[in-house]
């Protein structure tokens, strides 16, 4: 239990840091947060580019990426490594292709993406998939960072996983409860540079064990295809490479815990400085926990559960004070990811859903009522955290997959195509989502080929016909008789 009280210093410590920054930052709030609901849900347009990189970054990368990812690597090899960097020009995609558009609408004053989705179609009906669709998706991948982050406690400390869970959960609470969208920007900020500080400090100690060829030789006694770019038995072949493009790097345009930060956004030079600082910041967080998870097979080749790589070498490689310094920086990780997904999902029920019906609650209202509605989600995702699988990564991506077939389109067309309406806005969603989960369940990689790569492709292909369909009536009407 001892390695369990720096972790806990440390999140005290961060949680006492960030609200005071929180704090002092809005005093020196403008004209958006005379409104109080949305100074807790947006907090204003403060993010610079080093801000702005941190949190975007630390937003994205989760579970998934410290307990997930390095588990596939561990268990693939090199291959997953690979894949995993497909995902490194996030930074630019969000920023530099959908940032200038969001820029020129700050005026509007949104302070959800769907807010922004309504404004842009005036479809009711869309708004409410999209809400559905969001808070859904969100719910399943903040079990997964539950399960990481319980994982971690459990892996670490030694006490059970359901302690563990009970434990993560708390400090998730802790932390989302008690600030809005300001605070939650702050902490990923620090937990950012926390993680990257512990991720390098592992990766020392690993090469510190054995030089880097021999523990690669180690890794190809497993399988020398451990060392090959498609893995084992090929499974990394080109559909999949090219399929996860799409699905971690240029779908990545179309999840709403990214791009809302692009409402908060401070000035054009602060995106610029986000795309550097982003894309920096994601190779180094991308490539230092997968390279640990290969490298992990030369010290631990027996393990059952791939996910456990990364609280075995914490534990196995560092005393165990010291162990539990260093186990701040995977739960730093899971927090940023999980802190912004609960704020949003919450914030999008009653924002975009509870005030529609109920146009006169007031903001203190507003914001007492979001504060329910996260430790509501926080129940179900513990629910559903209690019988965790041996590999998350593969829920997370899902959880993604189907984020992206609802919003990609609508998003892009939405800011790129002014002619497009909610009509085929709303049946890009419908026919992205019914055939990602419906590909999902019966094929999942049907020639080797993620289902968000047609998914995608039903979901423009439906938009387009639409728009070409509703544009017919009105061009023949123009022709002179």
């Amino acid at each position: 239990m001892i390695n369990l009280l720096p972790v806990l210093g440390y999140l005290l410590l961060s949680l006492v840091i960030t609200r005071w920054w929180s704090h002092r930052q809005n005093q020196s709030s403008g004209e958006l947060y005379s409104d109080k609901a949305k100074r807790f849900f947006i907090g204003g347009a403060f993010l610079n580019g080093p801000l702005l990189a941190l949190t975007l970054v630390a937003t994205y990368t989760s579970a998934s990426s410290f307990i997930g990812g390095p588990g596939a690597a561990y268990k693939m090899g090199l291959g997953w490594v690979w894949l995993a960097l497909i995902q490194v020009p996030v930074a630019i995609l969000t920023l530099g292709v959908l940032g200038p558009k969001f820029m020129r609408q700050r005026a509007s004053q949104h302070a959800t993406l769907i807010e922004w989705l309504d404004s842009r179609y005036h479809s009711p009906w869309l708004s409410r998939i999209a809400v559905l669709s969001l808070v859904t998706g969100f719910i399943a991948m903040i079990a997964v960072q539950f399960i990481g982050g319980a994982r971690l406690f459990a892996g670490v400390s030694g006490i059970s996983y359901e302690l563990g869970l009970g434990l993560f959960v708390a400090t998730v609470l802790a932390y989302t409860l008690t600030g809005g969208f300001r605070a939650v920007v702050m902490t990923d900020a620090l937990q950012g540079m926390v993680m990257l500080a512990g991720l390098l400090l592992l990766l020392v100690v690993i090469l510190l064990q054995a030089p880097l060829p021999e523990l690669m030789q180690r890794v190809s006694e497993h399988s020398p295809a451990m060392l090959s770019p498609h893995g084992l038995n090929d499974a990394l072949g080109w559909p999949m490479m090219l399929s996860f493009w799409v699905l971690i790097c240029f779908g990545t345009m179309g999840l709403p815990h990214t791009l809302v930060r692009l409402l908060a956004v401070k000035d054009r030079p602060s995106l610029r400085r986000g795309m550097v600082w982003g894309t920096v910041i994601c190779f180094l967080m991308t490539l230092l926990p997968h390279l640990c998870g290969v490298l992990g097979r030369a010290l631990y080749p027996e393990l059952s559960v791939p996910d456990d790589i990364m609280p075995t070498l914490i534990a196995g490689l560092f005393h165990p004070f010291w162990a539990g310094v260093l186990l701040a920086a995977p739960i730093a990780a899971v927090m940023s990811s999980v802190d912004s997904m609960l704020l949003q999902s919450a914030v999008s029920l009653i924002r975009d859903g509870a005030l529609k019906r109920y146009p006169s609650l007031s903001s203190t209202v507003q914001v007492r009522l979001t504060r329910i509605a996260i430790a509501l989600i926080t129940l179900v995702a513990t629910y559903w955290a209690l019988s965790p699988p041996k590999m998350i990564v593969w829920i997370n991506l899902a959880a993604f997959g189907a984020l992206q077939a609802v919003f990609l389109w609508p998003i892009i067309a939405g800011v790129f195509w002014p002619s497009i309406n909610g009509t085929s806005a709303l049946l890009a969603m419908f026919s992205g989502l019914g055939c990602y989960l419906l590909l999902q369940w019966s094929a999942p990689f049907m020639w080797h080929i993620h289902p968000i790569v047609p998914a995608l492709a039903v979901s423009l292909v439906a938009m387009l016909l639409t728009h070409m369909i509703q544009r017919r009536p009105s061009q023949q009407a123009d022709v002179p008789l």
